[in-house]
């Protein structure tokens, strides 16, 4: 499909979701410094010796590789030695990108069935971290991709431990290994995001996304996590005293320690007023108990446009952001949540007037003008 040699790509995405890792394209994957996501056609060719300064893998090659695995043995211990082959020390990766689908389907699941997360075989995902040395990791949490349809060969086999990062945490073994940081993207979630700010759900059940944040705690133990809450679905555009409350009550269902969690909220003007119907006049919220209000502001540009739920979110164009930081601190178990909360410029500009922010002088957008 390329036809050049590839010698001067420094990075390489999505390649292998318009090509079926032809010869020249796992060439290239050779080349680069950032490439993925990996198929595992283009895994088996990775025989030599390079350090990765990014690789992208999805939860289903990490089904490729259990079945592949298991076609090669006639046992768990036999399986588990194929599985040692199969991956290599040869590689090294600073940063491990993980693509993880939030509506990927059974084989034989009808119509109508909802979407979830599906069962990933922890043993993989642990050997990949450990001998290509990882040191830090992306989560990326998409509502849709183009693999659809889950591999379900392996989950007739007790070899491989199932997980999921919405399971009860409880159940999630420790790792023992240590990364420097976790990113978790948000940007092309529909469920994760829409969970972890609306704990009360009128139409779906929430899915356990409150186990998320312990969840990556168990399987790629940091000391620090961020993460970025997009401004387009539910979570962002009613009551920032109830999502705000919503979101420090899922990040500290567990007691965290020597932990530094730092998100990242974007939300829209409306979040921050509500009509009393009584008087059937505007007010503004305030801010939710618990944080305290920093004295850094930041200044941003983000590409704002709806979501859609087939397609995710469509790119128009850069807003200016305004953002202020409230925090939650706890010294003696060494926590620290930094919560940056941004708004449109363009919108605290035209959303508000003098009066209304005078007649509220507490209110949680008036820090915004102070």
């Amino acid at each position: 499909m390329i036809c050049l040699s590839g010698t001067h790509i420094q990075s390489l995405i999505n390649l292998e979701e318009i090509c079926d890792g032809c010869a020249k394209c796992s060439n290239i994957a050779q080349k680069c410094l950032e490439y993925g996501p990996l198929r595992f056609s283009t895994l088996q060719t990775m025989t030599y010796s390079k350090n990765y300064k990014k690789l992208h893998v999805t939860d289903k090659l990490f089904e490729d590789i259990a079945e592949y695995c298991i076609s090669k043995s006639k046992n768990k211990e036999e399986c588990f030695k194929e599985l040692d082959k199969t991956i290599l020390s040869t590689i090294f990766c600073d940063k491990l990108a993980i693509w993880i689908c939030e509506s990927r389907v059974l084989p034989d699941e009808g119509e109508g069935l909802e979407y979830d997360h599906r069962h990933m075989p922890r043993e993989v995902i642990d050997i990949i971290l450990r001998k290509w040395n990882v040191k830090s990791i992306k989560l990326s949490i998409l509502h849709i991709t183009n693999e659809e349809v889950c591999s379900v060969e392996w989950l007739r086999y007790d070899y491989f431990t199932r997980v999921r990062l919405n399971d009860p945490y409880l159940k999630t073994k420790q790792s023992d290994l240590k990364f420097n940081h976790v990113e978790v993207s948000l940007s092309y979630s529909l469920d994760c995001v829409r969970d972890l700010g609306n704990r009360q759900l009128i139409v779906n059940e929430p899915k356990g996304y409150d186990n998320f944040i312990p969840n990556i705690r168990r399987m790629f133990p940091t000391d620090q996590i961020s993460m970025e809450l997009p401004h387009w679905y539910f979570i962002a555009c009613n009551n920032i005293e109830k999502k705000m409350s919503t979101i420090l009550q899922v990040v500290t269902m567990e007691q965290h320690q020597n932990l530094s969690l730092n998100i990242k909220f974007f939300v829209q003007s409306g979040i921050v007023k509500k009509l009393n119907e009584r008087t059937n006049r505007v007010e503004l919220l305030g801010i939710a108990s618990g944080y305290v209000l920093q004295e850094k502001r930041f200044y941003c540009f983000k590409k704002s446009s709806p979501f859609n739920a087939e397609h995710g979110p469509e790119v128009f164009f850069d807003n200016e952001w305004i953002g202020r930081r409230f925090q939650v601190r706890n010294t003696v178990n060494q926590f620290n949540f930094n919560l940056d909360v941004y708004i449109k410029e363009k919108e605290l500009e035209e959303g508000f007037d003098n009066e209304l922010l005078h007649e509220f002088p507490n209110s949680f957008v008036g820090h915004f003008f102070a």
